[in-house]
């Protein structure tokens, strides 16, 4: 039973990274634009969209599986509203989200 774990592991491993490459495979690229009216997220994809606005100011886009883009989503959202409350909306940042919000959750 123990001479099996490596060859369980590697194979848990490789579906992954194949379920990934699936995903990543059906995405499309997203572009954004900023300007005086505010923020402009494209994409030429026609399946459902992934793209969010985590703030007021700052948007989201992914791909992935719905429950893991819905726990990051979250816990962005958290993060934003927090920071937001506590001091001012000025204080939100991209970089203050992917540090302390998403990086955790990853």
């Amino acid at each position: 039973m123990m001479l099996d774990e490596p060859y369980r592991w590697a194979d848990a491993v490789s579906n992954r990274r194949e379920y990934i490459e699936d995903q990543l495979r059906g995405g499309s690229p997203v572009v954004g634009l900023g300007y005086k009216g505010g923020a402009l997220l494209l994409t030429l994809g026609q399946a459902q969209q992934k793209i969010y606005e985590i703030y007021d100011r700052i948007g989201m886009a992914s791909l992935g599986h719905p429950t893991d883009m819905e726990k990051l989503r979250q816990s962005a959202v958290d993060l934003a509203s927090v920071v937001g409350f506590n001091y001012s909306d000025s204080d939100v940042t991209l970089q203050q989200i992917v540090h302390f919000g998403l990086g955790p959750a990853v």
